[in-house]
């Protein structure tokens, strides 16, 4: 502000005097004119800020100096955007200065014609008269682009964008498109200065999320990535680039950066300030869960150590209240209220006692379970080890009792909980009962065989055992906290270094049991038993003889081997290689950016990218094991006495019209050409058959255009494959 020396000392005739002194003045002293006009508006004196702003108005209409008067309206919006006149004044004044035709093409383009407010059309009228040849511009469609002119005769803005040079827009639209970019926008740094901005990203990438943060508006972290990786930062080093700007902000008071990852990071106009007014409005606040999340706002910002007891002694009383309003709704918020308060010792009288009667309450078993099942990662110890201080004994007894109810997360908190208790052996014999009654739950069983060193140690149950006890897990349907941990036992037995180390340290006797068992779940999902049998068989050849036992009968069949064509060999082939080298690697990073977003446990990115990893995984286990076991041939040389693979079947029906069908392997086929593969239903009806044999149909089989009707059908000829077939595979060559 560049207000007149001495002007707060001067009288009102003094400043009267001085102000129609300066309207004579040439240059007019316009800057000092303003500041003038904004000091009254602020000090209650608002007429008499209108009334001067009028003579300066005639005063700019005398000497027709344009910018200068749309200055005036855009300062005087700052105490008249409520006035519902000020837009017709407006209006009035500018067309006062802009009077040929392109400068009154701009003032209606502004809108001040139209229904939109006055802080709009100045807001449109300022960014017209900015777009001058070089100045720097942004629009939804095009992104950044340079002015090149503004053509006075056809009343366009022509802009050189990125992906449109030479694009023209009318006053009209680009008024309403384009935002004008200031000098240090990063846009503008990106353009004028790329080596600098490149500099900056690698150095000081905190500072560029504050540039962001203010060129743009608060966002959430998404909506920041989205927009630094349009041409700001490089895609593949955003994870380097994020952390290196959390570290930079952590201890930023201007920079908000929330817990959960959807809200917005802010940028600040000024440093929060946790005094007497903050402590009065948390005093005021009704939301529970806003209540908690004020409360770790401030454990973040400030050390609490330094709190006095007034402050506490407000804390004490808004957890406390927060813990019983959410105790049966929501007990996890109560017990992270209660961790809380016992954090910073806001535990005393009253509210104390409070919270203690909801910690008795929560201790219930079913609360219990519910409470700790949806408490956040980092909340869990914390509540484990205020309970224990509450209530000590009690809490052993309880979680020895609920051990066979908790999730595999909850085990990992419990049981060092129980050792570090001295109650180890208490926790093993537990689980030992568990297993002799043949009650044990599937997360028990994934525990201990994730934990063998404690079950090593404590001996619950033999490692023989755990690996029985696994077998029977896969065959048994599952949910929840038990398909859970179905499926982290799955990811063990895809580990060759601990199936190694499990069949290593049982008997051999054991071993062959256990690859009985394995070739005899037949309830367990095909492939991955086979996977599993394959890994064991590679470090134990000798157990094959077990495995061929179990499948002679299978391998007596005729046209039953399994095999496939090499078209679909190679097809298959190039799956798993596009799975290994593209889909598995991207997965990865996708799982290192989005634990760069934090809190886990909220992360919808992180889970959702976790879940697709052993999907993934999975279909590759399934894609080797099947590459291992199926093999590739080009079917030559096969007889045709009966229908068997690589042959050719004419059926036909009740109207004697002849179809052909092609048997080929197990995972060939092509419905134009009416090949089959061998594990097909078709296929299984008719493999075997010869020439004058029947099979029943009890609906239509459509194969493209094949159809055979429901009813009786009839092999008139059983040939070898045909040309037509033989180019089809060797289309895959």
């Amino acid at each position: 502000m560049s207000l007149p020396a001495e002007w707060e000392s001067w009288g009102a005739e003094a400043q009267e005097e001085w102000f129609l002194g300066a309207l004579e003045a040439t240059p007019l002293p316009f800057d000092e004119i303003v500041s003038v006009l904004e000091v009254l508006a602020a000090t209650n004196r608002k007429t008499l800020a209108n009334e001067w702003a009028e003579l300066v108005q005639e005063t700019l209409t005398q000497r027709r100096e344009r910018d200068p008067m749309a200055a005036l309206m855009t300062a005087e919006l700052g105490w008249r955007a409520g006035d519902p006149s000020f837009k017709r004044l407006c209006h009035k004044a500018l067309l006062s200065v802009f009077r040929n035709r392109c400068d009154k093409e701009i003032v209606a383009s502004a809108g001040f014609d139209g229904k939109d407010g006055a802080a709009d059309c100045i807001g449109r009228l300022n960014l017209l008269l900015g777009l001058k040849a070089g100045a720097l511009v942004l629009d939804s469609t095009w992104g950044f682009g340079v002015v090149s002119k503004c053509d006075d005769f056809y009343m366009k803005v022509m802009t050189d964008f990125e992906g449109k040079p030479q694009h023209g827009m009318t006053f009209a639209y680009a008024a309403k498109a384009l935002t004008l970019l200031s000098e240090d926008h990063v846009l503008a740094l990106r353009h004028r200065d790329p080596e600098e901005l490149a500099r900056r990203i690698k150095e000081e990438p905190a500072e560029i999320v504050r540039m962001i943060l203010r060129d743009y508006g608060d966002m959430p972290a998404p909506q920041l990535r989205e927009i630094l990786e349009d041409g700001i930062v490089d895609p593949a080093t955003w994870k380097t680039f994020w952390d290196g700007a959390r570290r930079g902000l952590k201890n930023d008071p201007l920079v908000e950066i929330p817990a959960r990852r959807l809200e917005s990071i802010r940028l600040l106009a000024s440093a929060k300030a946790y005094d007497g007014a903050w402590f009065e409005a948390l005093q005021a606040e009704r939301d529970c869960e806003t209540i908690l999340e004020l409360v770790g706002e401030l454990e973040a910002a400030t050390d609490t150590s330094a709190l006095d007891e007034a402050a506490r002694a407000v804390l004490a009383d808004r957890l406390a209240f927060a813990a019983i309003g959410t105790e049966l709704r929501a007990p996890q918020v109560a017990a992270a209220c209660c961790t809380a308060a016992d954090r910073l010792a806001a535990t005393d009288g009253e509210p104390g006692v409070k919270m203690h009667g909801v910690l008795t309450r929560l201790m219930k078993r079913d609360m219990f379970v519910r409470t700790v099942d949806a408490l956040p990662a980092r909340e869990l110890k914390p509540f484990i080890v205020l309970l224990d201080k509450e209530f000590g004994v009690e809490l052993a007894e309880g979680l020895l009792g609920l051990l066979d109810d908790l999730s595999i997360r909850l085990l990992d908190e419990v049981v060092p909980y129980l050792e570090g208790a001295e109650r180890g052996a208490d926790c093993a014999e537990r689980f030992r009962t568990l297993f002799d009654a043949d009650s044990v739950a599937a997360t028990t069983v994934c525990w201990l065989c994730r934990n063998l060193a404690f079950a090593d140690t404590h001996q619950p149950v033999t490692r023989e055992d755990l690996l029985f006890r696994s077998v029977r897990i896969f065959e048994t349907p599952c949910s929840a906290h038990a398909l859970r941990a179905q499926n982290m036992l799955r990811s063990l037995f895809e580990q060759q270094a601990w199936l190694d180390e499990m069949l290593g340290s049982i008997s051999g006797l054991g071993r062959e049991g256990f690859t009985r068992r394995v070739n005899a779940a037949t309830a367990w999902d095909a492939t991955e038993r086979r996977g599993v049998l394959a890994r064991v068989l590679k470090l134990y050849p000798e157990l094959t003889r077990i495995t061929e036992a179990a499948s002679d009968d299978e391998k007596a069949a005729p046209g039953r081997a399994r095999l496939t064509t090499w078209r679909s060999f190679r097809d298959r082939q190039a799956v798993l290689k596009k799975l290994v080298e593209v889909d598995i690697p991207e997965n990865s990073k996708e799982i290192g950016v989005a634990i760069s977003y934090g809190d886990l446990r909220e992360n919808f990115e992180y889970q959702s990218a976790k879940d697709r990893q052993g999907i993934l995984m999975q279909r590759k286990n399934e894609l080797e094991v099947d590459l291992s076991t199926v093999k590739a041939t080009d079917f030559k040389d096969v007889p045709t006495d009966c229908v068997g693979m690589a042959t050719c079947i004419w059926l036909a029906g009740n109207d004697d019209a002849e179809q052909r069908l092609c048997i080929l392997g197990e995972w060939d086929r092509d419905e134009e050409l009416g090949i089959v593969g061998s594990g097909s239903g078709v296929a299984e009806r008719l493999l075997g058959k010869r020439v004058g044999d029947t099979i029943e149909l009890a609906e239509t089989v459509e194969i493209g255009a094949r159809r055979l009707p429901a009813g009786t059908c009839r092999i008139t000829r059983v040939t070898p494959i045909e040309d037509d077939i033989r180019a089809w595979m060797d289309g895959g060559r």
